[in-house]
């Protein structure tokens, strides 16, 4: 750079983006002192007969040539490389639609003087109006949808024009890409949008379905599932329900029984109602023998007065024919009366010598396991006042029976003539 103001000059850095890669433009004197300039810059000076000298750098002019050779001006050019970018619209074979084309350059200035020369001031638009130039009648041979095909033809073009700018003294390398425009592109992408919608359209169609039928399989699963619980539940209800009738049966049945088996032996009445109850309840063994020697005295005065009566004659006695043998059984029935001694009465036993003073027991009774307990009845006294299933009254026989009395020494009363004991019913 020289002394004083320059006539042109960019305020630009290295990282700067310029459309001109003149820099400054400064007139020389040769009066004035030289000044330094950038030393990555090219200097291109020239004289009034429009010769053009060009100093790549680093080169400089010595102080002899800038004397010599009377240069006029001087051109500080930038011989970088640089980038441009542009969107260009070109019609295709239908009017109605464009191709939107994008350009995308990289340029420097391979010779400063070539360009200085060109007059250029802005790079990157000549750079378009080349491509321009080149392209469109390319693109106008393709319709819309042909988009691949006319970038193919495109960058054929470009490529066979040869380099972009040289006449200027520039060094372009250019690519480009042709598209179609916003409103085809759209039309294209709902096609595209449809056309997959429709291909997916099936698979999910049967993916639809098979859901639906796993949904109806589980379903059906599901209702077996619980038809089966609810049939296992109303059969183990019913299970349950006979069950129960069937407990109720026998516990009606066990009743009866119960009630049978009481009420036999509450109705035989005497001494063996009195072992029933003993048996029941052992603590009451004193009050059972008072009891006990009463029914022996009532019985012994009832056989007493039917003796009396059958030997007394009248309208309650016998005949005179049917007296015989009923005297003589009579006779030996008061015979026993009067020669039988009643026992005078005793202390009162404890509960663990009743079962000593209590003549043999009959064999137990097949029992519930639960109820009523287990117990033997004991016979008592009534042995001596009732015969047995298989024995013959006396009064058929004709012969006396032996008697059965508390003391072995002495000889108890006679039983009733002509009764018959009951057989009890089984135990429930």
């Amino acid at each position: 750079m020289m002394n004083g103001q320059p006539q042109w000059q960019q305020d630009v850095n290295r990282d700067s983006r310029i459309v001109d890669p003149v820099v400054t433009i400064e007139e020389l004197s040769r009066l004035k002192s030289p000044r330094t300039t950038r030393i990555d810059y090219a200097l291109v000076f020239t004289t009034a007969q429009g010769r053009l000298d060009t100093y790549l750098p680093p080169t400089r002019p010595t102080r002899r040539e800038r004397a010599s050779r009377r240069w006029t001006s001087v051109y500080t050019v930038d011989i970088g490389l640089h980038e441009a970018h542009a969107e260009l619209v070109m019609p295709g074979s239908n009017d109605a639609f464009a191709f939107e084309v994008t350009m995308t350059c990289n340029w420097r200035v391979a010779d400063p003087a070539a360009f200085v020369a060109s007059g250029e001031r802005d790079v990157p638009a000549m750079v378009e109006r080349t491509v321009d130039e080149i392209v469109r009648p390319v693109l106008r041979s393709y319709a819309m949808d042909d988009s691949h095909l006319a970038e193919k033809a495109a960058q054929d073009a470009l490529a066979a024009a040869g380099p972009l700018g040289a006449e200027a003294g520039l060094h372009v390398r250019c690519t480009i890409q042709v598209m179609r425009d916003a409103a085809a592109l759209e039309h294209a992408r709902e096609l595209r949008g449809i056309e997959f919608a429709r291909q997916a359209l099936e698979p999910r169609h049967a993916l639809v379905m098979r859901e639906d039928e796993m949904t109806a399989e589980r379903a059906l699963a599901q209702a077996k599932q619980q038809h089966l619980v609810a049939s296992e539940a109303q059969q183990l209800a019913h299970l349950r329900e006979t069950e129960r009738r069937r407990h109720d049966l026998v516990i009606q049945d066990f009743e009866a029984k119960k009630i049978e088996y009481y009420s036999y032996h509450l109705e035989r009445g005497g001494p063996h109602a009195l072992g029933f109850h003993l048996a029941l309840h052992p603590e009451d063994t004193r009050l059972v023998m008072e009891h006990l020697r009463h029914d022996q005295l009532v019985l012994m005065q009832s056989q007493l007065e039917v003796a009396l009566q059958a030997l007394g004659g009248g309208s309650g006695g016998l005949e005179e024919h049917q007296m015989d043998e009923p005297r003589r059984l009579a006779a030996k029935v008061v015979k026993e009366v009067l020669n039988a001694r009643l026992a005078a009465p005793a202390p009162a036993a404890t509960p663990a010598a009743v079962p000593a003073a209590v003549p043999a027991a009959v064999p137990a009774q097949k029992t519930d396991p639960d109820w009523p307990p287990r117990f033997d009845i004991p016979a008592g006294p009534d042995a001596r006042v009732r015969l047995s299933d298989d024995e013959t009254p006396a009064h058929e026989t004709g012969q006396a029976s032996a008697p059965v009395s508390d003391d072995a020494s002495t000889p108890a009363p006679r039983a009733v003539i002509g009764y018959r004991r009951p057989s009890p019913p089984p135990a429930p």
